[in-house]
């Protein structure tokens, strides 16, 4: 059951317990983002240059630095953790959770999102759907949510069927990425314990 306390005020997702490391299978977990990560997962981006074209975090993260100043931000910003993926110990992507704070426009706090990027070689596993399913677990069953949240270009076509398989529904909202320009339709999943 949700703790009344941690409904009541707006928490720092650093501090709910549950969400600090997460196992998903066996060899494979969701850690937060360390700098021994930085270097595995800058190669995964210069691997794959269209990752920065299709996540928006992503597309500043384009030496070490860039991910020392992602940490900073990150460290500072209460409703954001970003996620290692590892499996058997090595950096394989990154999955990102985040409270809806007004990035886009209007704050809804009981809303929840996600983000990622993955190895190439790695795609087509079920590692996204995994870790985003479980993070939906861990959050509804730790925190109050409405809905969860992600958004995602209509020519995205394996990220939005992976939002599908997940339960998340398209909506008619789309929202322009403030960085970049690039065009994202928001999609939606309801919570279990929505109210």
């Amino acid at each position: 059951m949700v703790d009344m306390f941690l409904s009541m005020k707006v928490l720092n997702l650093h501090e709910v317990q549950a969400l600090q490391e997460i196992d998903l299978s066996e060899g494979v977990k969701l850690r937060p983002l360390q700098q021994s990560d930085d270097y595995a997962l800058l190669k995964i981006l210069d691997r794959d240059k269209s990752i920065r074209n299709r996540v928006t975090f992503a597309s500043r993260l384009h030496s070490l630095k860039d991910f020392t100043a992602e940490r900073e931000l990150i460290n500072k910003d209460t409703g954001l953790i970003r996620y290692t993926l590892l499996k058997n110990g090595i950096p394989i992507g990154l999955v990102s959770l985040w409270r809806d704070d007004g990035f886009w426009g209007v704050k809804n706090l009981d809303d929840y999102g996600f983000g990622y990027f993955l190895e190439v070689n790695e795609r087509g596993k079920g590692l996204i759907t995994l870790s985003v399913k479980k993070l939906m677990d861990v959050v509804a069953s730790n925190l109050q949510v409405n809905q969860f949240v992600a958004f995602c270009e209509d020519e995205n076509l394996a990220s939005i069927a992976l939002l599908k398989r997940m339960g998340f529904e398209p909506t008619e909202e789309t929202q322009t990425e403030p960085s970049k320009g690039w065009i994202e339709r928001k999609y939606i999943k309801t919570a279990r314990n929505s109210t």
